[in-house]
């Protein structure tokens, strides 16, 4: 079985198509999945929306997704999230309000599971960035591997049985093989807004015959998609930041 695996879309439909064209035409998986956070800070939440329905076969809800719902607290979120999660509110269809909240945390399946942010307490959003919240979040799961998002940031953390290797994805991996020995957290990086210094759009193929992971890069329209942040009245730190990664 072979699997395209994503996450954060953010509302960039950009992107978001870009990637999927490459999945369709390049990469060939037999299943799509979604890891969350088909909405927030981006132009077109509906039309991501509508396009992740259609063709990924699991799709998780994301904090954004949530907070877009208003199901989460955005007390927490900066000024510049809250104001884009304040606007999604406004433009996002009933048909996709019901979407969104009919996706589930979390999902299983042989051998591995996916989640948004982290196995543990899922609905609280928390973040796998040191080598002691990795470390903390290998004892929340059984399966060898967990699939996530929510940082932005593509990594593989391999555990053996004496240590914790961090494989650090910014410009996409080589294939990475499964020990059959080891456990695995990787995150798959973020489709629509990529925060680790490369714009590139990320996503990863997971094969369960060749028992392989890679995380790849995709350039897209950038400029297109920043004009349309701009033109919705949305914070303008949300198109520059596009252009950089960060």
């Amino acid at each position: 079985m072979k699997y395209g695996i994503y996450s954060d879309v953010h509302g960039n439909l950009e992107a978001l198509e870009t990637v999927l064209k490459v999945l369709d035409e390049v990469e060939k998986p037999d299943e799509l999945l979604c890891l969350g956070d088909v909405v927030g800070y981006g132009a077109n939440p509906n039309e991501c929306a509508n396009l992740v329905r259609q063709t990924s076969q699991t799709v998780l809800a994301g904090n954004h997704d949530w907070a877009a719902l208003d199901l989460t607290d955005t007390t927490f979120f900066n000024p510049v999230a809250q104001k884009a999660v304040a606007w999604t509110r406004t433009v996002l269809t009933a048909e996709n309000d019901k979407y969104l909240r009919s996706l589930p945390l979390v999902a299983k399946f042989d051998g591995f599971m996916i989640v948004h942010a982290t196995p543990s307490e899922p609905e609280k959003w928390n973040y796998i960035i040191s080598r002691n919240e990795a470390k903390y979040e290998f004892r929340m799961f059984t399966e060898q591997i967990c699939f996530i998002g929510h940082t932005h940031q593509p990594m593989i953390v391999q555990k053996t049985a004496d240590e914790l290797n961090v494989i650090v994805a910014r410009n996409g991996t080589g294939v990475v093989p499964i020990d059959p020995h080891s456990r695995y957290i990787v995150n798959v990086g973020s489709v629509g807004q990529p925060r680790d210094r490369n714009p590139q759009s990320a996503y990863c193929i997971f094969d369960t015959e060749a028992m392989t992971v890679q995380i790849k890069r995709v350039d897209y329209d950038i400029e297109t998609a920043q004009e349309k942040i701009i033109n919705a009245g949305l914070p303008e730190l949300l198109a520059d930041r596009l252009a950089t990664g960060d």
